[in-house]
């Protein structure tokens, strides 16, 4: 069995809320911004508690797709102040996103190297939804608006990511380019689309990215080539009847009654209708019509979602719905109207890329702490419009933990028990423990792409915080992935 990463324990409890003027945001800014000598233990702790609490920041502070104009700004800040990316870096893209560019300045390397650029990309858009947790002394000041999904966490690990890179500016040929990508609206309408319009994907060779995962252990992976996530749509049906008084059915069209079979009929498309060895959800979640108990209504509308991991198994769902609900309004005399709105294309990994990022996790994470997991699943992104245009990969990082420990505690919430919700729950919050194994992966895997070496594995260990049960150990990220690496001690600060 292989030996898990090391880690470091957090000295100082991430501060909240943020002071980006106050003593310790100053002095991480003043050690980040010397790139010529190795940072600290300390330093690197210090980096990490500032960063927990640039996300705690962002979680207070949650704005819908499209309308990030605050993150926006916070993030120009934190980039230039923090990073030291020179502002000429930071461009604008896709009205509240932001392209960010950390070019070398040492010598080029020239020659044929394949990849020249590498593009990192984070989420920024929270849901329109109430945050139900109530202890958190940063939860959602936005009311019906909260970072729900973990955007908060892949911003700062990108930012996190823009530091390191940033000070080690010297040490990468000026012919070679860190692209990182700030997306909004991933939860809807979609800023991927928009993003690439605005020429985000020019230049670049490999594009790569990562959603938190709570059901996975924190330190874990899951990776597969293909399809990793689904292609979503949504449709709306609307069963037209005629209506009437609820003692007398038998002069009525009862759109309930059509309705209900529908419901249940539709359930048969991926039981009867699809191979076996496919995958695929059929899902109605609202039901809405009537308004009195004695009086049966003109109509009735069903809308729902299918998930999907191909155009074919698509194209046979959306014939089956169509096909479902006109036979069965037929056979009770009503009619329908049915609409189907395909969204995000199927995020699907390219094999070299994911094989890159499967092997490297095996050496920086451990053998056993990298698997394909429940892949493919079934939720949607719309990184799968970067993969359309260069190739690379999308995977899943864990965030579970069984108690609130680390760069997670907050308050008194220490060694208390963690709930480890899914995504999208109202209880859900992203697990601070995660975002230095993001950054130090990143680092990683653009030394690995770029063929660099930024960071010996003693100045920047696999995995800052989180259990010590958990966390022991770790494999020497310094070669390429396609040799072996030497076992480090673990050690704590």
């Amino acid at each position: 069995m292989s030996e898990a990463p090391a880690t470091m324990y957090c000295l100082r409890v991430p501060e909240f809320p943020l002071d980006s003027e106050g003593e310790l945001f100053a002095a991480v800014a003043k050690n980040v911004g010397t790139g010529d000598r190795a940072l600290t233990g300390p330093e690197v702790q210090d980096l990490f508690s500032v960063l927990t609490s640039i996300r705690r920041d962002i979680h207070a502070h949650p704005e819908p797709g499209f309308e990030e104009t605050r993150t926006h700004a916070a993030l120009r800040t934190w980039l230039t102040s923090l990073a030291h990316v020179p502002e000429a870096a930071i461009r604008t893209c896709a009205t509240t996103g932001l392209v960010v560019d950390i070019t070398g300045t040492g010598k080029p390397r020239g020659g044929a190297h394949k990849v020249k650029m590498v593009a990192i990309r984070a989420d920024m858009d929270a849901l329109r939804m109430t945050e139900k947790n109530v202890s958190l002394p940063y939860r959602s000041q936005n009311q019906g608006v909260a970072h729900m999904c973990g955007h908060d966490g892949h911003m700062a690990s990108l930012i996190g990511l823009a530091v390191l890179v940033q000070r080690k500016a010297a040490l990468i040929p000026s012919d070679l380019t860190v692209r990182l990508f700030f997306q909004p609206a991933e939860e809807g309408p979609g800023g991927a689309l928009p993003m690439i319009a605005d020429g985000c994907m020019e230049g670049v060779d490999e594009v790569y990215g990562y959603h938190n995962w709570p059901s996975v252990p924190l330190g874990h992976m899951w990776i597969t080539e293909g399809p990793i996530m689904g292609h979503p749509s949504e449709f709306k049906i609307k069963i037209k009847g005629r209506g009437g008084h609820a003692s007398q059915p038998q002069v009525a069209v009862d759109p309930v009654l059509v309705a209900a079979h529908v419901v249940i009929a539709l359930q048969t498309i991926v039981s009867r209708s699809l191979h076996p060895r496919e995958q695929a959800v059929v899902s109605v979640t609202t039901v809405h019509g009537g308004e009195v108990a004695n009086v049966i209504p003109d109509e009735v509308t069903l809308t729902g979602t299918t998930r999907d991991l191909s155009a074919e198994v698509f194209a046979m769902m959306e014939t089956r719905i169509r096909t479902i609900v006109s036979g069965i309004c037929d056979a009770f005399g009503a009619s329908a109207e049915v609409e189907i709105k395909a969204s995000y294309a199927v995020v699907d990994n390219h094999a070299e890329q994911s094989a890159v990022v499967r092997e490297l996790g095996k050496k920086v994470l451990g053998e056993d702490r990298v698997s394909k997991g429940d892949l493919p699943i079934l939720g949607a992104e719309d990184f799968s419009y970067f993969l359309h245009k260069a190739p690379g990969a999308f995977f899943l990082m864990g965030g579970k933990e069984a108690t609130v420990t680390g760069l997670a505690a907050y308050g008194d919430a220490k060694s208390e028990e963690r709930s480890n919700c899914m995504c999208h729950n109202t209880a859900f919050d992203f697990n601070d423990n995660l975002i230095p194994f993001a950054v130090c992966f990143w680092v990683r895997l653009l030394e690995d792409r770029l063929a660099l070496e930024l960071y010996t594995h003693e100045e920047l260990p696999m995995g800052f915080g989180g259990e010590p049960q958990a966390i022991a150990g770790g494999a020497d990220p310094s070669q390429p992935v396609s040799l072996g690496g030497s076992s480090k001690k673990a050690r704590r600060s």
